[in-house]
């Protein structure tokens, strides 16, 4: 492939997903997980945002290869560019997707039979050619896929014919269409084999996803060369003689040494070298670290393996769970797992990998500083790092001190000298190396007269002379980051450096220019020895006089000093994460002599005393539960920047008038004695203010209405609030209010379109049923909530709760932003919906439960954008209307006076709809709900056939495995026997079905996902299929059905081919083709929870159907059908065990819930 190598990593950005709907997949960015690239996770430059960016025509392969292509690129965590939002025309591209281009590490450009056809592709393709031409950096992989390589070179055959079409087309330019050609010639010219034909398109897929693999992982060292190159061949020569990847059995791997000796640079480089070779691969980092910081427990540990694993949040309750739950979903896959920085507690790693977890050829490598741990745990394969040798030292000294500059002789020839004391430690050389970068030869001989003072060899003592060499504001940042900040989220940490005055931005940057602490998934990092000497250096002038001590940040100093009063003016910052069991009981004088405390956090602290004395210089602010009732007169901290107390017994904030000119942000919530707020007058710079859950504020002072910088004002669930102030001028920069909860607020300022940055107003479970016309002046608004508006409070009379007044809305066609919409519940009458609905040009969500309305403006199908329509306990709604184009899911369940429903003229791919409880429905269909089932499945069928690639849920009511089906089976688990020829040009796919039976704990809102697992003569895949919604309304059986096309086994193959490379070297590429001469399909029903341990609802019935074109071209009149295919009911079903698992896409299901007869 023609490319210039890469000097950059992809970055772990946030990745984009949107791609023109006329041209491209509309697969749905509501489905998919971005995760970190390989090359990302490495620490790498952040210069690309994407790693991958695809440019395809969407008529030819959004539904197969391309939608394919990105499902194996997300397995992988390879991010991933793919427009699929918007609706672009014409021939100019917008400027984010030519950014988009310009932030990705690769171009995947896949010609196809129409790509020239559409004028969009072929510019996109000359942005993307005219960037690699002034970018070297930038690499373009072209993908012929059913089109040859020269009729694209020399525009022959169907690009010979777009161009004609374009030539005859006035509005477009001679010199566009030269551009263009010039764009498809140098891109074909491009070498590369990724040629769709004699290949069968899964292994097309599999080469490509390879091939950026290994890209990747030769472009995620390049960043810092000095950390992963130099010695690491020795390293890796090492490592990969105790790994042996070849061998079938699970391996323990041990790398053992120093600290600072480089363990986790080497586990990394190994782990980014190897990992896109397993299933299942998983770097945990700072085990040691993150076991403390969770008390000693392991289940945070177990928790982050089986969410990297599942590529979802995963939940567990206890440490036997996730053991269970490891060997589960583990137990057969080859797995690379690196557990870094494992300490002397052996139930690490008892209970996060065994030998008999795992999978053949698994490979699990720990990193320690202790020999006994590997001992213990009975590991063989154990290599011990040594020190770097004196030319790698050398060179890894002068990458750091040097960068890319010329240095002088002078500086050359005392490297060696300088070099000799950092003991080939590769923590101590960059350290050494990043403190002389840019300076004299006289600092040179300087530092090597300080470092001849250390002759007894003690590391720190080495490191500690980068640190003398800071600033005092850098010194200050360096100290608070080793006691407080570590592993804390960057942005928010820079926050309170600059509320103390330490300039965090420039200070940070030098920091780690100096290599001193490091900035991973944006959070700060420091090494332990670098921490170690942290805390040394706060303790090194006083030792044992613990109150003269600039930070405390253990529980047993704090302790002592607090109950004793010893705190002097030395202290600059206090941080107590305190266990509830040991309660800390202050006094008044706790506190009095720290004049200079900046920093205090506490919790679980108690006061014997009402007054306590604060610091007027104290910044950041947060004690959870304080237990006074106001704020000390005497406390007036001009500079504090935050202040939470969320939980305390605060009733008045302050009484008088009080200045805090800097203070931004101020958390109360759940402070159930807070009565009223105070007055803001001199608090101007007020960004935040939460008050959730104070149940007894009656006022929000009239003075808020003066905050220009408030941002987010937060009161929920304030339910003794009763008015709201109508003064809103001054909140020229609010974006989000939250009244919900507060049930005696009955009424909005009738000025609200003065906010006009305002982007979320939820105004739910309030007295309110008058909406002021002024809403629709909210141009900004993306998420409006009256969910519950009609309830009434307790106090209001009888007669007023059993007649709930209708919300009355007014026109909101002025809402152009609007993205979320919640109605529900608000006792909404026929013709009270807003005829103007479908104005709403941007709105993904729409919720309209509970209400009394018996039909729908017909507008909604002009709400191109809409993705979700709750309509459930509609009792009075009889009809749906047209679906507009790009509906994902319809939640009806619970409409008894619906009567008909169809998918006939929806024209979206992928689609859940839930039918629960829908008895007039059944009705009439002749009380036929199998039939409707079937009729529902082949609609879906007749219009996307094998086109269908995303997912389709249907739930209905019914009691049984539809005759349809050629095999049914009173277990969860089928065989269907299988005639010689039944892999015939007419199969289009096979219908499984399979009744579950729902456990109540699993219906409280809880996801849910089911599993099913298919073996075809040997080869077993699992098509795992998650919900939009839970079961929360299901308290009986239901029917699931699922549809997997042709072209799915023609996908999935690839995964199949790769296990069994991996697992058998003679394994023959061509073996899958024998899957159409099998003798039986074995098929059984799983059903998980997303969140492990919560579902054990389980399938009691299953059944199958292999299905043929002639299947679906009966009419609805001829259902249920029992023998429409070369397949009878009356085939062999017998029980399944098999348990090889593969995951694979979905393509389409069908839910169909049922009470028990």
């Amino acid at each position: 492939m023609e490319a210039a190598s890469s000097s950059s990593s992809p970055s772990s950005s946030a990745s984009g997903s949107k791609r023109a709907t006329d041209d491209r997949s509309s697969l749905s960015s509501s489905k998919r997980q971005k995760l970190s690239s390989p090359a990302s996770a490495s620490g790498g430059s952040s210069r690309w945002k994407y790693d991958v960016f695809l440019s395809f025509r969407g008529e030819d392969t959004r539904y197969n290869f391309t939608g394919h292509l990105y499902a194996a690129f997300d397995r992988k965590s390879i991010i991933t560019f793919m427009d699929d939002e918007r609706l672009e025309r014409g021939t100019q591209i917008s400027s984010e997707l030519t950014k988009a281009i310009e932030e990705s590490r690769f171009s995947i450009v896949i010609f196809s039979k129409n790509y020239a056809s559409s004028t969009w592709c072929l510019e996109e393709l000359a942005k993307i050619v005219e960037f690699m031409e002034t970018n070297n950096n930038h690499t373009v992989i072209p993908v012929f896929y059913n089109v040859d390589p020269s009729d694209v070179r020399k525009q022959k055959g169907e690009f010979k014919k777009a161009f004609d079409q374009h030539q005859q087309n006035p509005k477009i330019d001679s010199d566009k269409i030269q551009r263009w050609r010039a764009a498809l010639e140098r891109a074909a010219n491009i070498v590369g084999d990724f040629i769709s034909g004699g290949r069968p398109e899964a292994k097309l897929v599999e080469d490509i996803v390879k091939d950026i693999c290994g890209r990747l992982h030769i472009s995620s060292f390049d960043g810092d060369q000095s950390k992963y190159v130099v010695g690491m061949d020795y390293h890796w020569e090492k490592m990969n003689a105790l790994i042996e990847v070849e061998l079938d059995n699970v391996r323990f791997i041990g790398i053992w040494g120093m600290r600072g000796i480089g363990k986790t640079t080497i586990a990394r480089y190994v782990f980014e070298k190897l990992s896109y070779q397993y299933e299942v691969s998983c770097f945990l980092g700072d085990v040691r670290q993150e076991c403390e910081s969770s008390g000693g427990r392991v289940i945070a540990l177990q928790e982050k393996l089986l969410s990297k694993a599942m590529k979802q949040t995963i939940r567990i309750s206890n440490v036997h769970e996730g053991i269970n739950l490891i060997r589960r979903w583990l137990g057969r896959k080859k797995v690379l797992i690196v557990l870094d920085d494992v300490d002397d507690q052996l139930e690490q790693l008892n209970k996060l990998a065994h030998h008999d977890w795992f999978g053949p050829k698994s490979r699990i490598i720990i990193t320690t500083r202790d020999k006994q741990v590997l001992k213990s745990h009975a590991i063989k394969y154990i290599y011990k790092v040594g020190g770097l040798n004196d030319g790698d030292a050398l060179q890894l000294f002068r990458m750091n001190a040097f960068k890319n500059k010329r240095p002088s002789d002078d500086h050359v020839n005392l490297s060696s000298n300088i070099v000799n004391y950092a003991y080939g430690l590769p923590l101590a050389l960059e350290v050494l190396g990043s403190h002389l970068c840019d300076t004299t030869v006289e600092h040179w001989k300087s530092t090597l007269h300080s470092l001849k003072d250390y002759p007894d060899g003690k590391i720190i003592k080495v490191l500690r002379i980068s640190y003398d060499g800071l600033k005092q504001n850098q010194k200050d940042i360096f100290l608070h980051t080793a006691c407080f900040f570590k592993g804390k989220k960057k942005d928010r940490v820079m926050k309170i450096l600059d509320s103390c005055d330490l300039y965090s931005t420039s200070g940070i940057k030098v920091l780690v220019d100096k290599s001193l602490i490091s900035i991973s998934d944006n959070r700060l990092g420091m090494h332990d020895l670098l921490q170690e000497m942290g805390w040394e250096i706060v303790r090194e002038k006083h030792p044992d006089v613990r109150g003269k001590w600039s930070r405390l940040w253990l529980f047993k100093d704090v302790h002592h000093v607090l109950t004793n009063n010893t705190g002097t003016d030395e202290v600059k910052g206090i941080i107590l994460n305190n266990p509830k069991e040991q309660i800390l009981q202050l006094n008044g004088k706790s506190f009095s002599s720290m004049s200079n405390l900046m920093l205090l956090k506490l919790s679980y602290v108690d006061a014997s005393e009402d007054q306590i004395y604060f610091s007027n210089n104290l910044r950041f602010f947060k004690w959870h539960g304080c237990p006074l009732k106001t704020l000390p007169s005497n406390f007036e901290a001009q500079n504090l920047f935050e202040l939470n107390l969320c939980g305390c017994r605060i009733k008045y904030l302050w009484t008088v008038k009080k200045a805090f000119p800097k203070l931004k942000t101020i958390k109360l919530s759940n402070s159930h004695n807070l009565i009223e707020t105070p007055d803001f007058t001199m608090v101007p710079n007020l960004e935040m203010l939460d008050l959730k859950g104070c149940t007894r504020l009656r006022k929000v002072h009239e003075s808020i209405g003066v905050l220009k910088s408030l941002i987010v004002l937060n009161l929920e669930g304030c339910n003794s609030l009763q008015s709201f102030p109508s003064n809103l001028f001054g909140l020229k920069s609010l974006k989000n209010l939250n009244l919900q909860g507060c049930s005696k607020l009955d009424k909005l300022p009738e000025n609200l379109e003065v906010l006009e940055h305002l982007e979320e107003l939820d105004v739910g479970g309030t007295a309110i049923t008058q909406v002021p016309s002024s809403i629709a002046g909210l141009t900004n608004l993306q998420k409006l909530s009256f969910q519950k508006c009609n309830s009434q409070p307790r106090w209001s009379s009888y007669l007023l709760r059993r007649n709930p007044r209708c919300l009355a809305l007014p026109s909101l066609a002025g809402l152009r932003s609007l993205k979320t919409l919640n109605l529900s519940e608000c006792n909404l009458l026929e013709g009270t919906l807003p005829k103007d609905l479908g104005s709403l040009c941007s709105l993904k969500d729409l919720n309209l439960s509970k209400n009394k309305f018996i039909s729908l403006p017909e507008s909604i199908k002009r709400l191109s954008k809409l993705e979700f329509l709750w309509l459930e306990n509609c009792e009075r709604l009889r009809s749906l209307p047209e679906l507009p184009s790009n509906i994902l899911f319809v939640g009806a369940e619970g409409c008894h006076s619906l009567e008909d429903v169809s998918l006939r003229d929806c024209t979206s791919p992928a689609i859940e709809i839930r039918l629960f409880n829908c008895h007039k429905l059944i009705q009439n269909r002749g009380h036929q709900e199998i039939n409707l089932a079937v009729m529902l499945l082949k609609q879906r069928l007749q219009q996307w056939g094998n086109r269908l690639s995303n997912q389709c849920h249907i739930s209905i009511q019914g009691n049984e495995i539809p005759e349809w089906f050629s095999c049914r089976s009173d277990e969860n688990s089928a065989k269907i026997g299988l005639p010689p020829n039944w892999l015939n040009d007419e199969f289009m796919g096979i219908a499984m079905c399979g009744v579950f039976t729902p456990y109540h704990k699993d219906l409280d809102g809880r996801k849910i996902s089911v599993n099913f697992c298919m073996d075809i003569i040997g080869n077993s895949y699992i098509f795992y299929f998650p919900l939009h919604h839970s079961l929360a309304t299901s308290e009986s059986d239901y029917l699931w059905l699922a549809y997997v096309s042709r072209e799915q086994f023609e996908h999935e193959r690839s995964l199949t081919l790769e296990s069994a490379q991996l697992g058998h070297d003679e394994y023959d590429s061509t073996n899958y083709v024998l899957v159409s001469t099998g003798t039986c399909i074995h098929a059984r029903f799983d059903i998980i929870g997303h969140q492990a341990g919560y579902c054990k609802s389980k399938a009691i019935k299953s059944g199958i159907r292999v299905v043929y074109k002639r299947d679906i071209e009966c009419s609805e009149d001829d259902l249920p059908a029992t023998d429409g295919s070369i397949l009878h009911q009356h085939h062999n079903c017998s029980t399944f065990d098999g348990d090889r698992r593969r995951f694979l896409s979905p393509v389409m299901t069908f839910p169909f819930p049922m009470p028990h007869s």
